[in-house]
């Protein structure tokens, strides 16, 4: 499996913002609503940065619109990412979810203290 996400975020690593700081990818391309979403976010920069995958949204493919609220709790503070490591996430959907075209959007805390948002590549959610 981890073969396959690893060939997966190579492949799309282009996808969203922050592209030269991180690559950011889901574990499948197909969910079904209320299903469970692997996330992982490797820094790929050479300075730490601040990063909290608890705080991630869906959004529509656009990355304009929210999708229905996480109904998991967080902790709101960042945690530092060295270069070149790696966290890895669980979210799951809401059952609510319309199918359509997602990503997942979260936001990276720069050195400097700003944030630039970040974006997986597109995922399905099918009732199928």
């Amino acid at each position: 499996m981890w073969r396959s996400l690893w060939l997966l975020t190579v492949f799309l690593v282009g996808c969203g913002g922050g592209l030269e700081r991180v690559a950011f990818a889901t574990d499948l391309l197909t969910y079904g609503p209320g299903g469970r979403v692997g996330l992982s976010l490797v820094n790929t920069s050479a300075t730490n940065l601040g990063i909290n995958l608890c705080l991630s949204r869906v959004v529509a493919e656009d990355g304009k619109t929210a999708g229905p609220a996480d109904p998991e709790a967080c902790v709101l503070e960042p945690q530092p990412l060295e270069p070149g490591q790696r966290t890895d996430a669980r979210k799951t959907l809401a059952t609510t979810i319309a199918p359509g075209r997602w990503r997942y959007e979260t936001t990276i805390r720069l050195p400097n203290g700003s944030g630039e948002k970040v974006l997986t590549p597109v995922f399905t959610v099918s009732t199928n």
